[in-house]
């Protein structure tokens, strides 16, 4: 063979290796996920309408999983409830099944079925109509060099290849369309978060009427009637909360639930941003059962699963941790007039409202504005340092008395010593914080100076 038919020889075996390779490399789909382009597909193995559909069941080594219809658009598992399955999985199955396109006819009236794995096919699905129609689809081996699997339709008698998306689809276990988060919250909806527990209930509750001069928009409703921590309970509660997360029951799972197991019930009142209509006011429901390592167990719907500890610790919190620390606080839109008795002395500041503008009088003469509402911020800044205890009281340390522009906002403060270093704070006939007495005495310094020095104006 002389040189020149050589090179000949090999330019056309190359030129065929790369024909081929092209034919090839053409029909693999090298797509990772579900997001394949269908629009060159030159062949429709299947095709349904899911309206029409009643049942689609698909059986592989994984178990048999039967999808079926039960309206509107919606789609149970295995006869089990609906609270049970996530349906839009379920609906993702029937979607799969019900549009079936290839780019691969592989053969037609093919002899041996053995070699695409179809004489023992890895799937079998059968798609049941409610006119009665039975369809049923087989799916064979992958193939090594498309990527695809290998299928064939009942009464076709042909081969084609399918996405291997699809077939993992038909191929999920029932565990899997038991995985979806069955606790799942809007925390700008939530309206109440009551923890119960053997120590002590508590009890928090969004307010009703919020505007621009409100200080708290979170009360505390037990064990104390007062404001809460709002930075607290956004951090704290709120954000724990909008983590729990309820994917996988746990069988049999001894959850060391209890009488005395801590119960969060959490009141949510959903709001249609579509509509701006707020829906029905409902209740979730969790009990926190013992904690095993870094997870703990909590009981919801009676099913039990386990959550991250850290996520679940504010249902062990201390009441004290939620309730607002600024005992003395009134919200100064709703006040008149304030009055600070203390050393034998009483001194009334009268405010003025005009829509957000202020004017006060301290013992019948005006003083600057700013220097004022900057001692009133020290009035009603006066922070709680721990739970009154039941402590003797002794003689009245300082008063402070708020006389609202409505009657329901008249508000008493009243300090009583109990020792050296603490007093009981007094609201409103209620004894049940401690404070410090040097805060008070560095504020009663304060106002001394402000009596004083008030930069008195006049008339």
């Amino acid at each position: 063979m002389s040189k020149t038919t050589k090179s000949i020889i090999i330019a056309a075996s190359v030129i065929i290796v790369l024909i081929v390779g092209t034919i090839v490399i053409s029909n693999i789909d090298t797509s990772k996920d579900n997001n394949v382009d269908t629009t060159d597909d030159l062949y429709s193995i299947y095709s349904a309408d899911t309206t029409d559909i009643l049942s689609v069941k698909a059986e592989s080594e994984n178990g048999t999983i039967t999808v079926k219809s039960i309206g509107d658009s919606e789609w149970s598992v295995n006869d089990m409830d609906a609270s049970e399955i996530d349906s839009s999985k379920a609906g993702a199955l029937v979607g799969t099944i019900s549009t079936l396109s290839s780019k691969n006819k592989i053969e037609e009236n093919p002899v041996d079925l053995s070699q695409y794995g179809l004489d023992n096919p890895q799937v079998t699905v059968t798609v049941e109509k409610k006119n009665g129609q039975i369809d049923k689809m087989i799916i064979g081996d992958l193939s090594p060099t498309l990527g695809e699997y290998f299928v064939m339709k009942d009464g076709d008698n042909t081969v084609y290849t399918m996405y291997d998306f699809k077939v993992d689809t038909l191929k999920k276990p029932i565990s899997y369309y038991k995985e979806f988060n069955r606790f799942s919250i809007n925390i700008d909806n939530i309206n109440d978060i009551k923890i119960v527990r053997s120590d002590e209930t508590i009890e928090i509750r969004i307010l009703s009427n919020i505007n621009n001069n409100t200080n708290n928009v979170w009360e505390m409703v037990q064990p104390y009637q007062s404001g809460a921590n709002d930075d607290y309970i956004d951090n704290k509660i709120l954000a724990p909360i909008e983590e729990i997360s309820l994917t996988t029951p746990i069988e049999n799972a001894d959850g060391g639930f209890s009488e005395k197991s801590p119960v969060l019930m959490i009141t949510v009142k959903p709001y249609d941003n579509s509509t701006g209509k707020y829906g029905e006011e409902y209740t979730e429901t969790l009990t926190i059962g013992r904690t095993d390592g870094d997870m703990t167990y909590v009981k919801y719907k009676e099913q039990v699963f386990k959550v991250s500890s850290d996520i679940i610790s504010f249902a062990n919190d201390s009441s004290y941790n939620i309730v607002s620390k600024l005992q003395a606080l009134v919200d100064i839109s709703e006040v008149k007039s304030v009055t600070v008795e203390y050393n034998g002395a009483e001194h009334t500041i009268d405010i003025t409202h005009n829509d957000s503008d202020m004017t006060f009088v301290l013992d019948g003469q005006k003083v600057d504005t700013k220097i004022t509402q900057a001692i009133y911020k020290s009035i009603v800044g006066l922070a709680v340092d721990g739970v009154y205890k039941d402590e003797t009281l002794g003689d009245t340390v300082m008063k402070i008395k708020y006389k609202g522009i409505k009657s329901s906002s008249d508000t008493e403060i009243e300090f009583k010593s109990i020792d050296d270093l603490y007093c009981a704070l007094i609201r409103n006939g209620k004894t049940e914080f401690t404070i410090k007495k040097s805060k008070l005495n560095e504020f009663m310094d304060l106002f001394n100076t402000y009596v004083e020095n008030p930069e008195k104006q006049g008339d």
